[in-house]
């Protein structure tokens, strides 16, 4: 559970931007429709985190709600600004937030999800408080969202990655004790989502939250649903993804909507979480809701452990005091998808005490981590402000479970696709104080699939509280988003090169046992599934580390002094057991793409500390030299940029 204190928040909200469009479906230079128009100059309201960067606009949003609401919505298209200039269109579909019989009753309330035909999607909501959506694109998802929710024409384009600094402190307890299922060892081989699962939300919001929501407007029912259908959209989006686990608000959800002070069942603290099972049985009916939860202004986070379909379902509730963190997507990711986390089976995956909110069973992340289960932001030492929008492996295993057991006995289920299928991974014994790549490969035959890969150290340890140093055992190396690309390297290449380093990875300097799961997402919209597989690796401090000593930075090949040039290494004890790497590949590079060498120095040669290689035919003034284990994962560049003269830029230079 989470008991926050004030965190000025950031990421605001899920709100963006959009615009009707009849083009197709991709990156649209202007705004046809004329709905949008440029506004530089506006900088967000006091209270909201600002971004390092953002596009600022007006929007007629009374014609285009009343275009778009006109239809439904439903198969139309809507172009949204782009943080850095132009637009991009997204086909809207029902997100299925919103059962019919509710949507019914509140037509200025529509919930969508989007696609565009670059493989981009988004979550999007229509309602009094503006146009609110979140666009995925990877490392570059964006939002648009109104300066000030339900007021004004004022809205801004920001990517999620641009808000800096921590939001509310928080601190999140859990209710309960773990049920025996969830005590799951960390199997070689999990999967998530092969069964598509539905379940009744029933969200309540109390009269302080709905008052926070309405600002400058009169209190209401459609302000507080609104509210409640945006932050349930943007949690299903993470849900549906990682589990194929998708919640639609009960028939009756506004019955639990408290405008007024006096008519309000709860009160505004972490008290919440007891009051709220009772009211929801009273007023919605024990048998026709799965899983709640209670939306304040004052309760901070605070949930029951693995609670969903059982009698205590409705022991969840989240709380921030600004009011501006509750329209944000840290509200909706930090704290509401992670204390809901918390009702599916989930425990925290941060490795510090965190005040004691720790969970040694699940504690896989250093520091306080950057998933959703864990505290981004919230304890130091802190690996980044706020949480990625994904799940770790962890959690991963224990949700699912969860679901696949008790948990999933009141879902509505259908069959989905097959998860995806991961190659086996081999282990290796590593050198101390190395860099290494770790690299997989899967396969999917589900249509619309997109294949990402996660991998992340899975070894548990004793709560650390410096990172920076290797304790032989638990966590040094932390999470990272997903990406399309099967390899990751320790530490990260970019970093490497530059002489950088990132928060939570480092290098193992001890002997120790260093684990790894590979998890691949297929990210088919509306239900995606995972595969998780474990790879062991052996650190050894008898060797390494392993350095790469020439060519030096600001060293000069040039094929005109000479056709050769040798390339010199620290083999420190990698060429006998347990290591044994015989042989070695040498690599040129030119950029930071560890997957894209320019040139093939040398394959295979013996791991005797020199090699002399051919002057390749190129100019560059970045060139680095990578000398790679040839059966093995451990790698070294050389220790900074140098420069090549090929054969080439010689003869061309020659004739100017």
């Amino acid at each position: 559970m989470i008991q926050r204190i004030p965190r000025a928040l950031a990421l605001a909200g899920l709100a963006l931007s959009f615009i009707l469009a009849g083009a197709p479906s991709m990156a649209a230079p202007s705004d046809a429709t004329g709905y949008w128009r440029d506004a530089p100059g506006r900088a967000m309201p006091q209270g909201v985190a600002a971004p390092a960067s953002l596009r600022s606009l007006d929007l007629d949003f009374t014609a285009l709600s009343a275009d778009l609401l006109q239809g439904g919505g439903v198969g139309r298209e809507l172009s949204l600004p782009m943080p850095a200039g132009g637009f991009a269109s997204f086909m809207l579909s029902d997100s299925g937030t919103l059962p019919a019989e509710l949507a019914s009753r509140y037509p200025q309330i529509r919930s969508f999800v989007g696609s565009d035909a670059e493989g981009r999607h988004a979550r999007i909501d229509v309602s009094p408080l503006g146009l609110n959506a979140m666009v995925f694109a990877g490392s570059e998802s964006w939002l648009v969202r109104p300066l000030e929710f339900g007021t004004g024409s004022a809205y801004v384009s920001f990517r999620r990655d641009a808000i800096a600094g921590a939001g509310e402190p928080f601190v999140c307890g859990t209710h309960e004790i773990r049920e025996p299922e969830l005590f799951d060892s960390p199997a070689i081989r999990t999967t998530t989502g092969t069964t598509r699962r539905g379940y009744r939300a029933a969200v309540a919001a109390n009269h302080n939250y709905v008052a926070a929501i309405a600002g400058a407007n009169p209190p209401s029912v459609a302000l507080g649903l609104a509210a409640v259908t945006v932050a349930m959209n943007r949690v299903n989006e993470v849900y549906e993804n990682d589990f194929s686990v998708h919640m639609t608000l009960v028939p009756n959800n506004d019955l639990i909507i408290y405008p007024d002070a006096g008519t309000d069942p709860y009160s505004n603290g972490s008290g919440a979480i007891n009051e709220n099972t009772p009211n929801l049985n009273a007023v919605i009916g024990s048998a026709n809701y799965d899983i709640g939860h209670v939306f304040t202004t004052g309760s901070g986070g605070v949930a029951g452990l693995g609670v969903v379909c059982g009698s205590g379902k409705g022991r969840g509730t989240t709380g921030l005091s600004n009011p501006a963190s509750l329209t944000s997507d840290t509200f909706y990711i930090d704290y509401v998808a992670h204390e809901m986390g918390h009702q599916f089976g989930g425990n925290h995956t941060f490795n510090n005490s965190c005040g004691g909110n720790r969970a040694a069973s699940a504690a896989y992340e250093p520091g306080s981590g950057s998933t959703i289960m864990a505290y981004a932001g919230v304890c130091s030492p802190n690996l980044q402000p706020h949480s990625d929008p994904y799940f770790h492996a962890k959690s991963l295993q224990e949700i699912g479970n969860f679901t696949n057991g008790s948990g999933g006995a009141c879902s509505v289920t259908a069959p989905n696709n097959q998860s995806p299928v991961v190659a086996a991974l081999s282990g290796h014994t590593i050198p101390a104080d190395t860099p290494f790549a770790l690299t997989g490969s899967a396969t999917s035959v589900a249509p619309g699939a997109a294949l990402t890969f996660g991998w992340e150290q899975y070894d548990l340890g004793a709560a650390t509280v410096d990172i920076n140093v290797d304790p032989g055992n638990g966590p040094i190396i932390r999470s990272f988003n997903p990406t399309p690309t099967p390899t990751r390297t320790v530490p990260n290449f970019a970093k490497l090169l530059t002489g950088t380093s990132t928060i939570g990875e480092i290098l193992p300097t001890t002997t120790r046992a260093l684990n790894f799961r590979l998890t691949v997402f297929d990210n088919v919209a509306g239900g995606g599934t995972t595969e998780s597989q474990n790879l062991g690796l052996q650190v050894v401090n008898t060797a390494g580390p392993f350095t790469v000593t020439s060519p030096l930075a600001g060293a000069t090949w040039n094929a005109a002094v000479s056709a050769s040039e040798t390339v010199t290494w620290n083999v420190a004890g990698t060429d006998v057991p347990p290591v044994s790497c015989t042989n070695v590949d040498i690599d040129l590079y030119t950029g930071t793409d560890f997957d894209v060498p320019v040139a093939s120095l040398a394959a295979s040669v013996p791991n005797i500390g020199s090699a002399l290689v051919a002057v390749p035919n190129l100019q560059s003034g970045t060139a680095r030299v990578l000398v790679r284990c040839a059966d093995n994962l451990f790698f070294a560049v050389n220790p900074g940029n140098f420069t090549i003269v090929g054969s080439d830029q010689i003869f061309a230079d020659g004739f100017d």
